[in-house]
């Protein structure tokens, strides 16, 4: 689960637009969830994850290209690794409004899992 309201591209401006009404309206959908339905292993530490994204109100299938960047225990005992991942949304599955001429945003993500 992901807090829209704690979206940040390092811009100010630019983020209270995409918070705004006109984009994600993050007032009105304060949540965006991920539920993975398939991993599948590509070999040397690359993995494709897919799974339902619910987005501004509407769920839809996506698939992240994400990397494993290391693992290692914490300090309270448990196991931990991490992940850097990748996607594109075309705004209109979602649909949010195309302001400008890109109908599209590429997103980032850093997974940190901990093994129970």
């Amino acid at each position: 689960m992901v807090d829209t309201t704690s979206l940040d591209s390092n811009h100010a401006e630019r983020d209270k637009h995409i918070r705004s009404g006109d984009f994600i309206d993050a007032g009105k959908y304060s949540e965006a969830t991920f539920k993975s339905t398939k991993v599948v292993d590509k070999g040397n530490g690359k993995l494709d994850v897919t799974g339902d994204l619910t987005l501004h109100g509407v769920t839809k299938p996506i698939t992240i290209e994400a990397e494993f960047v290391g693992a290692g225990n914490d300090p309270w005992g448990g196991e931990r690794a991490g992940f850097i991942g990748q996607t594109r949304l075309e705004l209109a599955d979602f649909e949010i409004p195309v302001m400008g001429s890109s109908s599209y945003v590429d997103m980032e993500l850093h997974i940190e899992g901990i093994k129970k």
